[in-house]
């Protein structure tokens, strides 16, 4: 695969009682999870292990915990699929079969085998606004989307110098 990112079908995916697959326990599954129950998705976490706040949704019903490792098969009823381990071959192993059933897959360290992306995003009365790097910086994009909400806010422009900023750095790479 090219060094150069693929270029990215941006999309708002209605996830409303569809299940998703979150293999993973640790704070990086716990903000996926948040994520996914704000857009009402039903989720199945599968780990050994769970951080306290994903095992407090829980005990509530919010989410289905499977407290094991993930076995062959656990991607097949996902909508969409994320790998959030902290096993890089624990993650592939997900990629491979969610892309094999030609489910949607988020491989939270490595762009490269994700079939889409989670963009940083704003979100008020009613608008949502997505910004995204093509998985090359996320903190980048965090950053942007702070800077754009600040701008929001204040009625400032700053959001067009910092993304002119990090335009510059990539050139420079």
């Amino acid at each position: 695969m090219s060094d150069k990112p693929t270029p990215l079908y941006p999309a708002m995916l209605r996830l409303s009682e569809r299940l998703c697959v979150v293999v993973g326990g640790g704070e990086v599954a716990l903000r996926k999870v948040k994520n996914l129950l704000a857009a009402g998705a039903k989720i199945r976490v599968i780990s050994p292990h769970i951080v306290p706040e994903i095992a407090a949704y829980a005990r509530e019903g919010c989410i289905e915990y499977l407290p094991r490792v993930y076995l062959p098969g656990d991607a097949a009823q996902g909508f969409l699929v994320i790998a959030a381990t902290n096993q890089r071959q624990v993650n592939q192993t997900v990629a491979d079969e969610a892309d094999t059933l030609g489910k949607l897959v988020n491989v939270v360290d490595d762009p490269a085998q994700c079939s889409f992306m989670v963009p940083a995003q704003y979100i008020k009365d009613g608008l949502q606004i997505a910004v995204s790097t093509q998985g090359q910086d996320p903190a980048a994009a965090k950053h942007l989307k702070n800077v754009l909400a600040t701008d929001f806010a204040r009625g400032t422009r700053g959001f067009q110098d910092e993304v002119e900023q990090w335009w510059q750095q990539q050139k420079n790479m």
